[in-house]
């Protein structure tokens, strides 16, 4: 196997989590519009045809144990140089199982919702993501330590959204550009490091296109999946008539 396949893999599931977000984000906005069905576009039928498939299975927790199962089997069978007392395989590991577990209470929340709540959901999500920026900064894992602090800073930067997402679920959309970023990063950077070395400048600028691709694909997902969507109708309130208290007759008189 070749040992960039695995990452390449993880940085795609990323990155279909990621559009999965996004659309998400649009979806709950626009699902908030009063809907008439006399002006339903084919875009919008088809979109709905779409998620009443993925409705029916647990596809995020299918997704993440797919990424763990790939991500193991990258880890056993790369040449992963050892450097520490830790290995670097035993760290990535442990990272990859975390997210198993996210993945796991996302079955669990799929089957048992009344047993198993949205809110842990997103606790094991942050969770996996903290581990995984944690493990980044302290473990010994890659040969360019800025591409590791990056990474750091993306996943750490999504654990805090998807924890504040509990009082705030707007910021969803952030944690859909976060997560596009962060498959880009692993699927180019974090593979390519290990064959060529790379200069701290030109990681600041790699670092800057991947902002810009990720914000580009967020905006179209977003601006798309609106399209899509019925327009809002507003009609005009209707006329009330003002009493005119200042002509009104002395009943008195």
């Amino acid at each position: 196997m070749d040992n960039n396949l695995p990452r390449i893999l993880i940085g795609l599931i990323f990155y279909a989590f990621g559009i999965k977000w996004c659309y998400e984000y649009a979806k709950y906005w626009v699902s908030l519009r009063p809907r008439d069905n006399s002006h339903v576009t084919k875009g919008l039928r088809l979109i709905e045809k779409c998620q009443k498939l993925i409705s029916g299975h647990p596809v995020e927790g299918s997704l993440k144990l797919i990424a763990t199962a790939v991500g193991l089997a990258g880890t056993v069978t790369g040449g992963l140089e050892e450097a520490g007392a830790v290995s670097p395989k035993v760290v990535l590991a442990t990272i990859y199982l975390f997210f198993a577990f996210s993945g796991l209470v996302d079955v669990l929340n799929f089957y048992f919702p009344h047993n198993v709540s949205e809110g842990l959901v997103k606790l094991a999500l942050a969770q996996s993501f903290f581990i995984e920026g944690f493990l980044f900064s302290w473990g010994s894992i890659g040969s360019n330590a800025l591409v590791d602090r990056i990474l750091t800073f993306i996943v750490w930067t999504t654990s805090m959204v998807i924890i504040l997402e509990l009082v705030w679920p707007e910021l969803k959309l952030l944690r859909a550009c976060m997560t596009l970023l962060h498959g880009g990063w692993i699927a180019h950077v974090v593979r390519v490091y290990h064959t060529m070395p790379i200069l701290p400048e030109g990681v600041a600028l790699i670092f800057s296109w991947h902002v810009a691709a990720a914000s580009a694909v967020t905006l179209c997902i977003v601006v798309a999946t609106r399209s899509c969507a019925p327009k809002l109708i507003i009609e005009e309130p209707p006329e009330i008539p003002i009493y005119d208290y200042c002509q009104e007759p002395d009943q008195r008189m």
